[in-house]
């Protein structure tokens, strides 16, 4: 029989702006003895909607499930699932309770089931969207927790402009049309509100207990300190391997396995990789929330100095070029922000 009570596995979710290292994060909790550090599964807004909390039929819930099973086996650009996963996945919803037949059930026992494969007590998932979604989450998971990672956002845009160079610096996982997917949807403007949405989301919870906000680059530059804290708001043990995590191919650094431990080179690249319009639109899309976490100004110029204006004027047709590329994505993360947004008001 699989386990499929979520009472004994604890749900972390790490989220931040895309770009902001929560898979950083990710990888340093799934480093930890009773940690379980999953994909992005992208559940919640893609395969669930997380405002839905009727009952759903042995289908539907199968369905669900194998695709957490495929996802966490193969990545969200992994194929369908197997057959084997469907088996497993039916046997699990099978045995769930009444109440435990809903998009939020089958997602504990999902999770519940792979940290019981695995000897671990606590699941971290870092889908940095379920930001947006967080209010609902903790509501509908007992005893959830969020861990929030706010970068800088002139960095975020940086490795957003560059993330399309992932394959060739050995993130050979990828598939090229992820590549061409993000080369397209680069845009400074839109980076920019993307992080400052996700920044507003994730503040609105700032005094909830199940929630904590902490900088990428307090992590980058003392990680035993603030491991330290986000093991005490975890309730768990630090261990001083936590910080061991591998070079991974990102949009910046080469992926180097062999090497492993947090690195502070990635701090002020992104002076030399965005231009002078890209800085300035970015500070000012993002205004004091740049001041409120310490990030200082670089910029002399405005949002509508000449250096900006290219940037201004090919807007509309990165709009366009986005809804073209993947419009289900698209409309995704705009209803994603739209609801975060309206919880807000």
């Amino acid at each position: 029989m699989i386990s499929s009570d979520p009472r004994r596995t604890r749900f972390v979710f790490v989220t931040g702006a895309s770009r902001s290292g929560t898979t950083m994060l990710s990888r340093i909790l799934g480093n930890h003895s009773q940690i379980l550090g999953l994909r992005e599964l992208h559940y919640f807004g893609d395969l669930c909607d997380p405002t839905a909390v009727g009952t759903l039929n042995i289908r539907a819930l199968t369905s669900l499930a194998a695709k957490i099973f495929s996802r966490q086996d193969r990545d969200v650009w992994g194929s369908d699932p197997t057959e084997l996963e469907i088996s497993k996945a039916r046997e699990l919803c099978e045995s769930l309770a009444p109440e435990q037949r809903t998009g939020y059930g089958v997602f504990a026992a999902a999770l519940t089931c792979l940290a019981t494969e695995s000897g671990k007590l606590i699941v971290c998932e870092q889908t940095p969207r379920n930001v947006f979604y967080a209010p609902s989450i903790l509501a509908n998971l007992p005893g959830a927790a969020f861990l929030h990672v706010v970068r800088d956002p002139r960095a975020v845009v940086a490795s957003q402009k560059n993330r399309w160079k992932m394959r060739l610096l050995g993130a050979r996982r990828v598939p090229f049309h992820e590549t061409i997917r993000t080369w397209v949807n680069y845009h400074p403007v839109t980076m920019a509100k993307l992080w400052r949405n996700a920044t507003e989301a994730a503040l609105r919870l700032r005094g909830h207990h199940g929630v904590m906000l902490t900088r990428f680059e307090d992590l980058i530059t003392d990680p035993e300190l603030h491991i330290h804290a986000i093991c005490d708001f975890l309730d768990v043990p630090f261990e001083p391997a936590m910080s061991l995590v591998p070079k991974w191919g990102s949009s910046n650094v080469k992926h180097d396995t062999d090497k492993k431990g947090l690195s502070k080179d990635v701090l002020d690249q992104w002076e030399s990789v965005l231009s002078d319009g890209e800085v300035e639109i970015v500070e000012h899309i993002t205004g004091e929330l740049l001041r409120n976490f310490s990030y200082e100004p670089f910029s002399r110029g405005g949002a509508y100095s000449h250096s900006t204006l290219p940037h201004r004027l090919t807007y509309p047709l990165h709009l366009i070029g986005v809804a073209l590329a993947n419009p289900r994505r698209a409309w995704i993360q705009a209803r994603a922000m739209l609801q975060s947004s309206r919880r807000g008001t």
